[in-house]
């Protein structure tokens, strides 16, 4: 079952509503949220300008050389973001326990990515926002922060847009693959039947045959677990979105890899496109 859920939070309309999820989720499996903000460090190293580069911890750096005039900035801006970090952090935790969740609280300086990653070890699973700070900048390239926590994390990540709801039905996407197992044993196992259902979907392309449930399905009875089994014809990328609608799922459930790990580099193609365009909460077994 889950102990500690650990949330990530940069003060945004978005990481707020990641923070409502991990409280809400909390509340149901009856666990501690550990609320971790972290500086990015890009904002308060000086003198350091970040080149373009393919994921954040990547950034390669040019130094320039200091000026004695700009100190003095840094160094309030970095007081400035560090007491708006503390004031997110109280608020975060004082809501969190006016509704009985237990909460602990952790502020560090870094980069984003690197920080969440490392701080998802001491959980059982990560909770961040679809868009950060910056969702005002289109990124249609990978490479953001959170599809960057989402490749290096070891725990499971949902991720999660806006606006919150509390999610009830489940929708999980099931091809036969490692990734789809480890999914469906995390999510059966450390969360168990909290769910009022679960869809469990079957896409196959025209020529394919639709994958054997028995055993599958023999291992949610076993543990309780309610749930209906559909198959649909079409894309995987395509028809998920769709059938999400259609059967009214509040969070979908898939593995980090289809059935072409090596091809797919890491993180499928599929779970690249519902991390960035899915308005739903995404829960991605890693």
């Amino acid at each position: 079952m889950i102990g500690q859920i650990v949330t990530g939070i940069d003060g945004s309309p978005n990481s707020l509503a990641a923070f409502q999820y991990a409280v809400d989720l909390a509340g149901r499996v009856k666990a501690i949220v550990k609320i971790v903000f972290v500086i990015d460090s890009r904002k308060t190293d000086l003198p350091i300008i970040y080149t373009a580069s393919h994921f954040d911890y990547g950034f390669e750096r040019v130094y320039i050389p200091p000026d004695p005039s700009l100190k003095g900035f840094y160094e309030q801006v970095r007081k400035d973001i560090r007491s708006f970090a503390e004031n997110c952090l109280d608020q975060c935790r004082t809501d969190a326990e006016t509704v009985g969740i237990k909460t602990s609280t952790v502020l560090r300086e870094g980069l984003p990515s690197g920080v969440l990653a490392e701080e998802a070890r001491s959980g059982d699973f990560l909770v961040i926002g679809q868009k950060g700070e910056h969702a005002h900048i289109q990124r249609a390239i990978v490479g953001s922060t959170t599809e960057d926590v989402v490749r290096s994390s070891p725990r499971p990540v949902l991720v999660c847009p806006m606006p919150f709801r509390s999610p009830k039905r489940m929708l999980f996407p099931y091809d036969g693959s490692p990734g789809a197992e480890k999914a469906l044993q995390f999510c059966v196992n450390a969360l168990g039947a909290i769910w009022d259902e679960m869809v469990l979907l079957t896409v196959t392309e025209e020529m394919e045959e639709s994958f054997p449930f028995d055993s599958e399905l023999g291992y949610l009875n076993t543990h309780g677990i309610t749930y209906r089994l559909i198959t649909e014809k079409g894309k995987p990328v395509d028809m998920i979105p769709r059938i999400a609608k259609r059967e009214a799922a509040d969070i979908i459930l898939i593995g980090a890899h289809g059935r072409h790990k090596m091809r797919d580099y890491l993180l499928g193609p599929t779970a690249s496109h519902l991390i960035r365009k899915s308005e739903l909460p995404v829960l991605v077994a890693v």
